[in-house]
């Protein structure tokens, strides 16, 4: 029990003691005394007891409120500290929220540029599949051409076998030619030596042209497929002028006229003259006989 609710019991006992002399004072002076005062001693007796009673049960009811109120207190010091721990807390979660809105911030920023760059990555997959395709389609074209290449290319490598077949006969046919044109070289010096007056006319410089003779080497024919250029089996020594024409043959018939254009040391090329192409559509063919004059 503290100081102050002593006090208040000490002042109330005072208090008590002054308003029962008062009262025995008043009841002496009125009536028997005697009586009265048993009377009166026995009921103040009672009303101090049950004051006392009342008194002791406030002081008890006052110091549990004040326990009750120093608890409270404590109470409230205990929940005051938590709230600031509490507002601590919030504050260090506030400062959290902050730095997860930052980085919520900072992802979504991301985000946005790894949008970006997906959309990017996109157009550039379009490009590469587009790419693709086209490439598909340049691969497939190539190995179409390829194959007609391929086929081109056995088409003429038979052709180059034939040519070569034909350019070795011609050769041969060439040897047997100058073979021949050696003897007829030997015939005509015989001649010169034994007939002058008929090699004179043979060799006459007055003559448009001495008589030219050979024989087809190679045709080769223009983009439309028509044949254009010829190869005649004689050259330089035999004193060909571009410009000089040839008729071609086979046997007794007639094929083409062809114009020389250019001279080479043993081969001549020249080019069909078209309007020269004889009825029956015959076309040359290799070791045809090719002669200036009839």
């Amino acid at each position: 029990m503290n100081t102050t609710v002593k006090v208040f019991i000490v002042l109330t006992m005072i208090m008590a003691m002054i308003f029962a002399g008062i009262q025995m004072t008043n009841y002496a002076n009125r009536e028997n005394w005697k009586r009265r005062w048993n009377d009166d001693t026995k009921e103040l007796s009672g009303d101090l007891k049950t004051a006392t009673s009342k008194l002791a049960n406030e002081s008890f009811e006052r110091a549990k409120a004040q326990n009750t109120v120093a608890m409270l207190e404590q109470q409230i010091n205990q929940q005051q500290a938590d709230l600031k721990t509490k507002d601590a807390t919030i504050s260090e979660k506030d400062k959290e929220i902050q730095g997860q809105g930052l980085q919520i911030a900072k992802m979504q920023a991301d985000l946005a540029a790894k949008a970006e760059e997906n959309a990017t990555l996109r157009n550039t997959l379009e490009i590469t599949r587009t790419r693709n395709n086209e490439l598909q389609h340049i691969a497939s074209v190539a190995r179409a051409v390829a194959h007609q290449l391929n086929l081109k290319l056995a088409e003429v490598e038979d052709d180059l076998h034939n040519t070569s077949t034909a350019l070795d006969k011609s050769k041969q046919d060439i040897a047997d030619l100058t073979k021949d044109l050696n003897d007829n070289k030997a015939r005509l010096a015989i001649v010169r030596e034994r007939h002058p007056a008929v090699f004179k006319e043979i060799y006459d410089e007055n003559a448009s042209h001495k008589f030219l003779q050979a024989i087809v080497a190679a045709v080769n024919l223009n983009p439309q497929g028509q044949q254009d250029l010829v190869m005649l089996s004689i050259g330089k020594e035999e004193a060909i002028e571009e410009g000089m024409e040839f008729i071609i043959f086979r046997g007794n018939q007639y094929v083409v006229k062809v114009r020389a254009e250019k001279v080479l040391n043993d081969m001549v090329a020249c080019r069909v003259i078209p309007e020269t192409w004889n009825a029956t559509g015959a076309k040359i063919q290799i070791n045809d006989l090719a002669q200036n004059r009839l």
